[in-house]
């Protein structure tokens, strides 16, 4: 009887390495396959630690006036704010492949398992950002200042008395859009000035799709009789977020100031390991990432009633 040694055994790694490259392939072919919607709306960067942290800051006033030679100019200290935190969580998922499915099948059943990888891992990315909005009116999901990051009592950081708001109520409508955006532009920075926001963007769920156009393309205001001009006409790009889980919510964002936030750690890869033991391949997605919202001035929202 020959005893099996390493020279004389054919061991599972001869197989699963031939299969690598081709479901590779597949995986990120498939991860891909459809444009990614998150990064349409939140800014996206890359990190090299473990976590990332940021640190608000109070402001300076408005200047006070010098009536005098001899006046003193006004110094100002400015407090210190909050610390926003995203903290890198790893995820991960596989799928094994036996040798004999491997000599056998003639479906596509492993390229297939290989492509449903790649989507479930696409899905969980857009789940888990989507989820800052789908929150965004929740009082037990606040963000770095206690409050949501949708709400009417935003409170100044640095010391300065008072509080503000970026929630208006009631359904998408001419009326709620316009008080959306007139709010945006009131709000002020933690020094008490004007930030002169510029709202660009109107994101809704699939339901309000067609209703968003209407009220942001129509050469006329729609929903009446009367023959009145559409000041919304053409002052807002609409993006149809298929991810928000509330079919009446809405939001307005300044798409270039807006602080919502998204970190890649590692970004999606796909990697291999073997059971010699009983012929089993194994292959594997992981990736690390963050999220969330360093600021909430720059967005407004309702939840629609």
């Amino acid at each position: 009887m020959i005893t099996p040694t390493a020279s004389n055994t054919h061991i599972s790694s001869d197989w699963a390495a031939l299969l690598e490259p081709g479901l590779r392939a597949v995986f990120y072919n498939t991860y891909n396959e459809l444009p990614t919607q998150f990064d349409k709306i939140f800014k996206v960067k890359n990190s090299n630690k473990a976590a990332e942290y940021e640190l608000g800051m109070g402001a300076f006033t408005p200047w006070t006036e010098r009536v005098n030679d001899t006046d003193n100019v006004e110094y100002q200290k400015i407090g210190q704010g909050l610390e926003r935190e995203y903290i890198h969580k790893e995820f991960a998922s596989g799928f094994a492949v036996g040798k004999r499915l491997y000599e056998d099948e003639q479906y596509g059943i492993i390229n297939g398992m290989a492509e449903d990888l790649g989507r479930a891992g696409r899905t969980k990315v857009e789940m888990d950002v989507a989820s800052v909005l789908n929150n965004a009116f929740d009082p037990t999901k606040p963000i770095y200042d206690g409050k949501p990051l949708i709400s009417d009592a935003h409170p100044y950081e640095g010391g300065l008395s008072g509080v503000q708001s970026n929630k208006v109520t009631g359904a998408l409508s001419d009326v709620t859009l316009k008080e959306a955006i007139t709010l945006m532009r009131s709000v002020k920075d933690n020094g008490g000035k004007k930030i002169v926001l510029q709202p660009d963007t109107l994101i809704v769920p699939p339901a309000l799709e067609w209703l968003a156009i209407e009220l942001t393309k129509s050469a006329q205001k729609p929903g009446t009789a009367d023959n009145d001009i559409n000041a919304l006409a053409g002052r807002l790009k609409v993006f149809v977020y298929d991810y928000l889980t509330n079919d009446d919510a809405w939001f307005v964002i300044d798409s270039k100031r807006h602080k919502l936030t998204f970190f890649w750690r590692v970004k999606p890869e796909f990697t291999r390991s073997k059971d010699t033991d009983n012929f089993v391949a194994k292959f594997n997605g992981r990736m690390r990432y963050s999220f969330g919202a360093s600021a909430w001035q720059g967005i407004v929202g309702s939840t629609g009633v």
